[in-house]
């Protein structure tokens, strides 16, 4: 992605950044050849085997959470009919990655009009719902290697091997990057390849020309087609990056190149979109909610949606529908409050709790010695952390940590930055030692801290937040919906032939081997066996928070507790 040093660029590099480059082989000796120059790409690539390994353990832990059904319906219809009408806030690519194994597997649309209901329709085709969701989860695992890959590629041609192969195993052996990689979802493809377009950006800066405009361009369209996010995550951080270079070099890259991106950008999210061509709102496909916005636009406007051609309209309908969804409607829970819209402090707060202390120290280190020694390249780490992060604690939607996941790639390289400063650090042999045992403990317990938490990434909190995981985050960040096979089993193994439920998720119940149940109802107080999730405990405490009153009989995996009362309990 970005060009490799000269020796002259080393050297100046070298004396500003002392002990952050390694020292050229001594003489005679072949360094490319030695065994020893190949040691830290064996260990990212035995990091990167592993961390798959650990994605691996979770699919058939977990049933699918509520995302992955709709999230693979309309990937498989834009695969399978060519067309992307069922859900368009989401745009297609990350999608379409996880059904493609289902597809090659012989999986084919069952037309549902309900996108929710389609995508259990086909998780269940044909008998085979463990195997069609382990397939749509695969498809997310080549965004997981590509990322780990960049990460790799340009930590060390900025800095060297050893830096990045630190980087690479903070990202691999971090639970949230796992949890995220191992679901059929979109999140990892939009972490993958806002790192690839914010580091091709960054490269064209440096060398402007039509190649690298084309790739910075054609890489922010896949990202864009990943997840809308993509578009103000990248707005911010290319226009942040973009005014430094600028007013460092006192110049700009030249229009004719701006108009290259320009043109590959258009053409990569239009491509993404099957090069589609019609209104944004086809009439025929006019829900009542739809019509009665419509009605509220000036005449003029709803005539042009409604009638005027436009290339990529599903693209443009995602785009009105995320403005809609920033209004405010969306719940989100903090701390033990439900509260409607957005507030600041999720998004720190989410990462305070549930990255890793090890990696978090050392990345908060890193960014203060970027920061204070001008690193190379440091104004590009600390943008792709500060841009999403910004645009996250800014909006009106707090429902899940997974929205500032593409910060942690570059997280990763200032705490492997931090890391390898640490490990050279030391003016006497004792200092030395010892400041290179902090290392090794920080490293190891990173590592031996996530490998612990398999499977349970998706409720994993650091050790700090763990007792008090719950009352801090739910949704994507504790309960996704995602333990009824381990609710399955207990039920099965206490023999129970009946049971009442509270679940917050879209499984279909019936597809979990399960005994016959019935929803629990608000403030209803039944006699016999209880599911709730802690989902639905938390963030509907009027009408389930009484249960909270009571000790369970045990829980099903981290997320879902079950009751039993000999009689009904007391209003």
């Amino acid at each position: 992605m970005t060009q490799e040093p000269s020796n002259a660029a080393v050297q100046q590099v070298k004396g500003n950044e002392p002990g952050l480059i390694a020292p050229p082989a001594a003489e005679g000796i072949s360094h490319s050849r030695s065994w020893t120059s190949r040691l830290p790409v064996i260990v990212a690539a035995l990091a990167v085997i592993i961390g798959t390994g650990l994605i691996a353990t979770t699919y058939p832990v977990f049933n699918q959470t509520t995302d992955e059904a709709q999230h693979f319906a309309a990937g498989l219809e834009w695969l399978d009919l060519g067309t992307y009408n069922y859900e368009t806030l989401t745009p297609p690519l990350g999608r379409a990655a996880t059904a493609v194994g289902p597809y090659l597997a012989g999986t084919r649309c069952q037309g549902d009009p309900n996108v929710w209901a389609e995508g259990n329709i086909l998780l269940a085709y044909q008998g085979h719902y463990q195997r069609t969701l382990t397939l749509a989860r695969l498809g997310t695992l080549p965004f997981f290697w590509l990322a780990c890959f960049v990460i790799w590629r340009f930590a060390a041609r900025t800095y060297e091997p050893w830096l990045a192969t630190l980087a690479v195993v903070l990202f691999a052996f971090c639970p949230l990057v796992l949890a995220h990689a191992g679901l059929a979802t979109v999140d990892m493809a939009v972490t993958a390849m806002f790192l690839c377009a914010l580091v091709c950006f960054w490269s064209f800066l440096q060398e402007p020309k039509a190649s690298s405009a084309a790739l910075a361009a054609f890489t922010a369209g896949l990202a864009v087609l990943c997840k809308l996010s993509a578009v103000p995550y990248l707005g911010v951080s290319c226009t942040a990056l973009y005014v430094y270079s600028a007013i460092k070099t006192k110049r700009i890259p030249p229009w004719k190149y701006i108009g290259v991106g320009a043109l590959t950008m258009v053409l990569t999210i239009w491509a993404g979109y099957r090069f589609s061509v019609g209104p944004i709102l086809q009439k025929a496909r006019l829900t009542p909610l739809m019509t009665a916005r419509l009605q509220q636009m000036p005449p003029s406007l709803a005539k042009a949606i409604t009638s005027v051609p436009v290339p990529a309209p599903s693209f443009f309908l995602g785009v009105l529908r995320a403005f809609e969804l920033n209004k405010g409607v969306e719940y989100g829970y903090l701390l033990g409050q439900v509260y409607q819209g957005g507030r600041w402090d999720f998004f720190p707060v989410g990462i305070a709790v549930k990255t890793p202390i090890p990696f978090l120290l050392l990345a908060i280190l890193g960014v203060i010695l970027v920061a204070i020694r001008r690193a190379r390249n440091a104004v590009l780490l600390l943008v792709g952390v500060a841009g999403p992060l910004l645009i996250a604690m800014s909006s009106n939607e707090n429902i899940g940590l997974r929205y500032a996941l593409p910060v942690y790639p570059f997280l990763a390289i200032l705490a492997a930055y931090a890391g390898l400063w640490l490990w050279r650090a030391g003016t006497s042999a004792a200092t030395s030692y010892a400041c290179r045992a902090i290392v090794v403990i920080l490293v190891l317990w990173n590592v031996v801290g996530t490998v612990h938490a398999a499977p349970d990434f998706i409720p994993y909190f650091n050790e700090v937040a763990a007792p008090y995981s719950s009352r801090i985050l739910v949704d994507s960040d504790f309960d996704w919906g995602q333990d009824l096979k381990r609710l399955a089993a207990v039920l099965k193994e206490r023999n129970i032939g009946f049971f009442w439920v509270a679940y917050e998720g879209t499984a279909d119940l019936k597809l979990q081997d399960m005994p016959p149940s019935r929803m629990l109802q608000s403030n209803q107080k039944p006699a016999g066996w209880i599911a709730i999730s802690e989902f639905k405990l938390k963030t509907d405490a009027d009408q389930f928070g009484w249960l909270e009153n009571y000790q369970p009989v045990c829980r099903a995996g981290k997320t879902i507790r079950l009751y039993h009362f000999d009689t009904a309990p007391a209003n």
